[in-house]
């Protein structure tokens, strides 16, 4: 794996831990947004992709694959050091998938949200 990029995002909302939480719904409208530098280039439907998020986990194209949904893959085409966020990155199903939270969040924590190449 290869690092994308990272950014540091803020919660929106209290999640218990084994709680289930959606980055959309993590994560304000503007957060998802925040921009941070490519690594390395990206290519749309091409470049699989994993997303960590501290204090919750991570998903990628390996994971609840078997309904076809969720492909995890980038959504866009851009050049390493191009600017891009989350939202344009992934595809907007992505954004609504279902995650436990693996420890407490409140609203307010910073969030490390790393992204790799697989």
């Amino acid at each position: 794996m290869v690092k994308l990029g990272s950014v540091e995002l803020i919660a929106d909302k209290d999640v218990k831990k084994g709680e289930e939480t959606k980055i959309n719904a993590l994560f304000t409208s503007s957060e998802q947004r925040k921009d941070f530098e490519l690594l390395e280039d990206v290519t749309r439907d091409k470049t699989g992709i994993k997303v960590t998020i501290a204090k919750v986990g991570f998903f990628d194209t390996k994971a609840d694959t078997t309904d076809g949904f969720f492909d995890t893959k980038a959504d866009t085409t851009k050049k390493k050091k191009e600017k891009t966020n989350c939202y344009h990155l992934l595809k907007y199903a992505d954004l609504l998938k279902k995650l436990k939270a693996s420890e407490d969040i409140k609203k307010g924590d910073k969030l490390g949200v790393t992204i790799e190449t697989l």
